[in-house]
């Protein structure tokens, strides 16, 4: 099952699934996210992860570098944030030649490991003031993630949110390092290349043992909710919040762990298995849209290629029956998104759960 290779017309982000402990006993944590602002959204009700685009003058930047080794971060601190796997995503892969090597030679070349760290990161503080970052005390690169309360909150985060390269300031000003290393590596996926506006995201997810506060970025951000995967998609079944696909399979993902340290153990190990890119590949089947990833026999490996609808002459269940191994979600509407997997997910991840009874039922 090989990773593919998505081009530059796919735009490189970063998104952070952050996971908060809760006092809750059937389900001990929520997850945060936001509604975007009307002149953001793409839909009504549209609700994501908190991140955004990676921005080259701030997030890749060798002056981190610097501000790193300043700081006393060791370089091994930063290379056990580098996969060496075959496949690796284009997104994640060494950008360019020997870059791995020269990395560490303050060349302007970076490791997408980092580099999309910092982006999460710094979206994070831009769109709902969450700094999580480690200050000298305890730079002991723990596995939960520490976050700093913000003097003048509301100025920093306006001067970063217009000029992003001041997030390096930020930190410098406040004498803290990004909390690179409470960032496990999720998922990836991308836009199909049916659509005018496409991009490439890693989706990194973090934890905190209490929720922290949050200011909400007026032009970005309408709303902000701390919920269960469970409560968040049966508010997208009710109409009430809008999901891209992305945001409904990592939900369905999540319904498959309970516990707070269950989820945090588990995702510690499972990121040092790496990533498959997520690229759907659209196929009309009469009432329905079926999108394919990867691993299903009607996958197509070179799936940046596929522009245009494919056609099924029959139904969705008939296009079902062709295939005997299936990794697929079927679109019916702007609410109603079915996941099928029915092989051991890719690099040992959990099985979305499908459960449209019980959320009905809520």
């Amino acid at each position: 099952m090989s990773n593919l290779q998505t081009t530059e017309t796919w735009r490189p982000s970063a998104s952070l699934i952050l996971v908060a402990r809760s006092k809750s006993v059937r389900r001990n944590y929520n997850l945060l996210m936001l509604k975007r602002s009307d002149r953001t959204a793409i839909m009504p009700n549209q609700t994501v992860f908190p991140g955004g685009l990676l921005d080259t003058e701030a997030d890749e930047t060798v002056a981190w570098l610097q501000y790193f080794e300043e700081f006393g971060v060791k370089e091994q601190a930063l290379r056990q944030l580098v996969l060496i796997h075959d496949n690796r995503p284009n997104i994640l892969a060494p950008q360019g030649t020997g870059c791995y090597d020269r990395f560490f030679k303050r060349t302007s070349i970076w490791a997408r490991e980092i580099i999309l760290r910092l982006t999460a990161l710094r979206e994070c503080f831009e769109e709902v003031g969450i700094l999580l970052c480690r200050n000298r005390d305890n730079l002991d690169y723990g596995q939960v993630a520490q976050y700093e309360n913000v003097p003048d909150l509301e100025y920093w985060q306006h001067r970063v949110h217009n000029k992003p390269c001041e997030f390096l300031e930020l930190c410098r000003t406040l004498k803290l390092v990004p909390d690179l290393w409470a960032l496990y590596e999720w998922s990836a996926w991308a836009s199909p290349a049916t659509v005018g506006k496409r991009h490439e995201t890693v989706f990194f997810i973090a934890f905190v043992d209490t929720q922290p506060p949050l200011l909400s970025e007026p032009s970005e951000v309408k709303q902000t909710m701390w919920l269960t995967p469970l409560e968040f998609l049966r508010l997208s079944r009710l109409n009430e919040i809008w999901f891209l696909p992305p945001q409904v399979y990592e939900l369905s993902r999540l319904l498959a762990i309970n516990d707070y340290e269950s989820l945090l153990e588990f995702s510690k190990q499972r990121s040092r298995l790496g990533t498959t890119m997520f690229m759907p590949v659209a196929y009309t089947c009469g009432e329905a849209i079926v999108c394919v990833l990867p691993g299903d026999d009607f996958f197509v490996k070179e799936s940046h290629l596929a522009n245009e609808y494919i056609e099924f002459p029959g139904t969705s269940k008939e296009f079902r029956a062709r295939a005997k191994l299936v990794h697929r979600y079927d679109l019916f509407g702007p609410a109603a998104l079915n996941v099928e997997l029915n092989f051991p997910p890719p690099n040992g991840h959990l099985k979305p759960q499908n459960l449209p009874k019980e959320l009905l039922k809520l």
